[in-house]
């Protein structure tokens, strides 16, 4: 008989369907007092495919959402020559009035260090959060464009607490930050992931360890956590002895591996299986952190939107 794991799923797929929802109401109310919600789109053709196939699958999401969508494709004449093409293109749209949103697709071409063209985009259009610009503004706690992946998890948070709270759990009541109290470790401290959400959980008045795969102590100091956030980019890093029983679990990590089937699939930082016996919410992946942080760039585009509008 398979033992059901008792933790509960942070669905983050049903989750980002219902900001898709209140997305399409501030779309059209942007629009009801004249203002326009465009997100301007850079892709490098550079053979990958992947970066193709995300650019349509976002361009029909910001189509159902009444968002217009434009894709500047751009072709480097060779490699010298890449850079300049692209900053052009990006300090061209920073500039533009009529254009609200940017983002760039990555990868870029070899030699073209993507930080370089990033901190090209206008910090009020840059809906992806990677400006060092607007890191800096997290950091500061000023109102800016947080990197999606790290709005996802806070987020996907938040909706923890208000079902605990409808539930009658001991949370955080009304009036104060919601994570006040509560005691973070956040495993992985890259420069658009792990360091964003250590601040932005600091920002909610959570205690917060940021720490690495490398950090001696781990296991202690994951199970010693209220909430465990995984983004180390380590394939099973986290498992049921690093968790408190009733933890909650975010696993942002993504790495595709082949099965003994010879398939591939996408897996986690966390042995999910086993650990969602032991924590008491935890997100999967895929379905998690995956689908919210499409939802948040749309959330960012929207925002940029309603700040031009002075809404």
């Amino acid at each position: 008989m398979t033992t059901l794991p008792t933790a509960r799923i942070i669905d983050g797929a049903a989750l980002a369907a219902q900001y898709r929802l209140a997305l399409g109401d501030r779309v059209r109310a942007v629009r009801e007092r004249g203002g326009r919600v465009r997100l301007d789109a850079v892709l490098v053709e550079a053979g990958d495919n992947s970066a193709r196939v995300y650019a349509e699958n976002q361009a029909r999401t910001c189509g159902e959402l009444g968002i217009e969508y434009r894709l500047h494709r751009i072709t480097p004449d060779d490699e010298s020559t890449a850079y300049d093409e692209i900053a052009g293109r990006v300090l061209l749209l920073s500039s533009d009035e009529s254009v609200s949103a940017v983002m760039l697709h990555l990868p870029l071409p070899h030699g073209v260090d993507a930080y370089r063209v990033q901190r090209l985009i206008a910090p009020e259009k840059d809906v992806e959060g990677v400006n060092p610009a607007n890191i800096g503004n997290i950091v500061y706690g000023r109102s800016s464009l947080a990197p999606c992946t790290a709005l996802a998890v806070l987020k996907m948070l938040e909706w923890v607490w208000h079902t605990r709270r409808a539930e009658g759990d001991a949370v955080a009541g009304e009036g104060v930050p919601f994570l006040r109290g509560q005691r973070a470790v956040v495993v992985g401290a890259g420069d658009v992931v792990g360091k964003p959400i250590a601040v932005l959980l600091m920002r909610q008045e959570a205690t917060v360890v940021s720490c690495n795969k490398w950090t001696a102590g781990l296991e202690d100091l994951t199970r010693s956590a209220d909430i465990v956030i995984a983004a180390a980019g380590v394939p099973g890093l986290v498992t049921p002895e690093m968790v408190k029983p009733g933890a909650v679990v975010v696993d942002v990590g993504v790495t595709r591996i082949k099965g003994q089937d010879g398939k591939s699939r996408t897996v986690g930082d966390v042995a999910f299986a086993q650990t969602a016996r032991v924590a008491g919410w935890i997100s999967p992946v895929p379905g998690g952190v995956g689908p919210m942080t499409v939802a948040m760039l749309l959330h960012n585009v929207v925002e940029a939107a309603e700040r031009r509008l002075g809404a």
